[in-house]
């Protein structure tokens, strides 16, 4: 967990970072037209609007960063010279709206008790009465804009959101209110024009605005994130995970929120691999903490030393290559030789770290490699074939490098096919783009932030060079020969594009590689990985008709993970009674229930369902009275009157029956009369029949809350199934 920690923070930095960038002109509109809801208004109104600002597809860091631009517009006034208006805010919930008082309440005193400079004395304005706010605003020596913002607002009840649209429309310009509305549901159609009146609408002054979300979005995260020269991420998603958080996003929601949960249920399930405890372990350092006496000693990490030994012995041995006629006795022994020396210093603890640290520094190499060529072969493609349409999605723009399915491909190393066509493309450039494509290629070689990585691409940035000064200048030829070299190439200039084009298709395809073919490639690599698509798509009506029929199957899985997390073999003993299969009459009784229901028709007699319920627990009755009878008399039969300890499920069943026995009273509890007998029975007969309606009462809701019932008006003693084909 300390490891996912650290690898899981440096990316959720860099990914929220991408999204302040992105999100930074919806900032910027969304803070300008607060600031300016009373001052930029439409002269010759017959009244004045409410502003508000229908938000779209708003995340919490957007509003974050909103909230966060305006509580420092007071700052910002002392630096501007109080230009900009001073605005305070309030945060209001469905939970806060549930009637008009509630929310009127909510904003009135939002705003009034949160001020420390003016004092609230005893009044007879009431709370939610909004002339208290009035009041309060009047007595500030700077009249800020009120900003209240509705989160969640489609949960809002449309009257309550109504009526306190009215009430404060009635107060403006005199009470600067703005109101900030943050909708999940899209521009069009519009939920406010959908769902309030026209007479609600005239009292607004509405300015939609959309959030930074969609497929573009989507993509320039994954680009910067993982596909980004100038970043370093300690963990490289595989093409598997990709592709899942794709074809997540494109069907169902594209927002910033959802994807920061992809990704980071993609670090999680990376880090149940046992050998990602040494992603977060960059440097000599930070290895240090794994000492040699801690590898040795630890009884935990024993598992992990010796898997790392198996790996590194596995990557470091080299095959013994036998060809025909030239096979050698001494051949054998001296691959045995090497194998032996490199087993020797994987053995020790230093030398397993130093393994360690050189496969990453060898893996990150390789990841930065094909950074930087899938950045230059898009600067290739852009000069060679133009800017791709944003949203095209035909199948033109899905074969190019920029669309968001080539970076799977690339990690699967099937991008061939749109280099060499990228290459094709730059060997018929004219000179005028030739020159462009050089330039572009020089200033992103050098404009590289790692120095490390700039060293390694020194030879690449020299060819550029080269290439620049060996083109003409651009001052040469006339206007008609410009106009000419941008049709046509000239033979001076395909041969230099000739050339470019096949360095830039040796330099790119050199350099994409399969990941897995390094060693210790999973620790910073999930591969083909499967994303866990159940943690967000967990099927929850399969689920509860497994659980209402497996129930114990249940039960055990919980046994078995208690067992896995406790320290001492409590569990381990009782995990050997829900190994078979239990009767019907030893399930719990909702799941009794469910049984019977789901051997019924469409329409379930509420009154047959309850008799072959009670069917099950008379039975369930006799069978629990059988194992107590028995039970006494093996008691009493041991000499020190020790009664033995119950396994199973028998021992549950068996306590609840025993204390209904002592309540009830038994034969052998008697005065001896078979009056009293009698009397005994006919009671205890009473209390069973009441007890067994009571618990197929329970049972019956407990469906019925679960969605499994739907009541119907014409026969008062029939329910309707509402599921069919149960998997059993």
């Amino acid at each position: 967990m300390q490891a996912y920690r650290v690898v899981w923070g440096k990316c959720l930095n860099r990914v929220q970072s991408i999204l302040r960038r992105l999100q930074a002109p919806v900032v910027d509109e969304v803070v300008t037209k607060v600031e300016k809801a009373y001052t930029d208004v439409l002269p010759g109104l017959p009244y004045p609007e409410l502003p508000v600002i229908a938000l779209h597809g708003a995340n919490s860091s957007l509003v974050g960063d909103i909230a966060d631009r305006l509580g420092h517009a007071r700052e910002s006034n002392s630096s501007q010279g109080a230009e900009r208006p001073e605005t305070l805010q309030v945060h209001l919930y469905p939970a806060e709206c549930a009637s008009v008082m509630n929310m009127m309440k909510g904003i009135v005193t939002g705003f009034a008790d949160r001020s420390s400079r003016s004092k609230r004395t005893t009044t007879s304005l009431a709370s939610f009465d909004i002339n208290l706010l009035r009041a309060w605003h009047a007595s500030l020596p700077s009249h800020p804009t009120l900003v209240v913002i509705l989160h969640e607002f489609e949960k809002l009840e449309v009257k309550v959101a109504q009526d306190v649209f009215y009430i404060c429309s009635m107060h403006v310009p005199e009470l600067p209110l703005a109101f900030i509305l943050l909708m999940a549901s899209p521009q069009y159609p519009s939920y406010l024009h959908s769902v309030y009146p026209r007479s609600t609408l005239a009292l607004l002054r509405v300015d939609p605005v959309v959030a930074s979300s969609g497929m573009i979005m989507v993509k320039e995260v994954l680009e910067k994130t993982f596909f980004d020269p100038d970043f370093d991420s300690d963990v490289m998603l595989g093409p598997a995970m990709l592709e899942f958080i794709t074809e997540f996003t494109t069907r169902h929601i594209a927002s910033p929120d959802a994807l920061v949960n992809l990704l980071q249920l993609a670090f999680m399930k990376h880090f149940t691999h046992p050998l990602s405890l040494l992603a977060a372990i960059n440097s000599r350092n930070q290895m240090a903490q794994l000492t040699e006496d801690r590898l040795r000693s630890s009884s935990e990490l024993r598992p992990l030393v010796e898997a790392l030994q198996v790996r590194i012995l596995a990557a470091t041995t080299p095959a013994p290559q036998v060809r025909s006629g030239s096979a050698t006795p001494s051949t054998p022994r001296k691959f045995n030789r090497i194998a032996r020396a490199r087993s020797e210093d994987a053995g020790t603890a230093r030398g397993l770290l130093d393994h360690v640290l050189d496969a990453r520094a060898q893996f990150h190499k390789a990841v930065r490699r094909i950074r930087v060529a899938f950045a230059v072969v898009r600067i290739a493609e852009r000069v060679a074939l133009g800017e791709a349409q944003a949203n095209a999605k035909s199948a033109d723009h899905a074969a190019r490098l920029d669309s968001i399915g080539t970076l799977s491909a690339l990690l699967r190393a099937r991008a061939g096919n749109q280099i060499r066509y990228v290459c094709m493309a730059v060997r018929k450039l004219p000179l005028s783009k030739l020159r462009e494509l050089l330039h572009q290629l020089h200033a992103c070689l050098w404009g590289l932030q790692s120095a490390e990585v700039r060293r390694e691409e020194e030879h690449a940035r020299v060819w550029v060079v080269t290439q620049l000064n060996q083109l003409p200048p651009e001052d040469e030829g006339s206007e008609s020969q410009d106009k000419e070299v941008t049709v046509a190439q000239t033979p001076e200039a395909k041969q230099m594009a000739t050339v470019v084009g096949d360095w830039l298709q040796t330099y790119v395809e050199d350099r994409i590689v399969r990941f897995d073919e390094h060693a210790l490639w999973d620790i910073w690599y999930t591969g083909n990985t499967p994303f866990p698509s159940e943690l967000v798509n967990p099927a929850p009506r399969p689920t509860v008709v497994s659980a209402l029929l497996h129930p114990y199957d249940f039960v055990r899985a919980h046994a078995e993970l208690v067992r896995a997390t406790s320290t001492d073999g409590a569990v381990s003993s009782q995990s050997e009674d829900f190994v078979q299969e239990p009767e019907l009459w030893e399930l719990p009784d909702t799941s009794i229930a469910f049984r019977r229901y789901v051997d019924a028709g469409r329409m379930v007699n509420v009154y047959d369902w309850f008799e072959s319920f009670a069917v099950v627990l008379e039975a369930q009755r006799r069978e629990l009275r059988r194992r107590e009878r028995a039970n006494i008399q093996r008691s009493s039969s041991q000499p020190n009157g020790k009664q033995p300890a119950q396994n199973g499920r028998g021992s549950r069943r068996g306590s609840r029956a025993s204390a209904r026995m002592d309540v009830d009273g038994d034969e052998h509890r008697g005065d001896g009369s078979e009056g009293s007998e009698e009397e005994m029975d006919e009671e205890e007969e009473e209390r069973w029949k009441e007890e067994v309606q009571a618990r197929f009462i329970r049972a019956l809701h407990e469906l019925d809350y679960m969605g499994f019932v739907k009541h119907t008006g014409r026969k008062p003693d029939h329910v309707i199934r509402t599921i069919y084909d149960i998997p059993d």
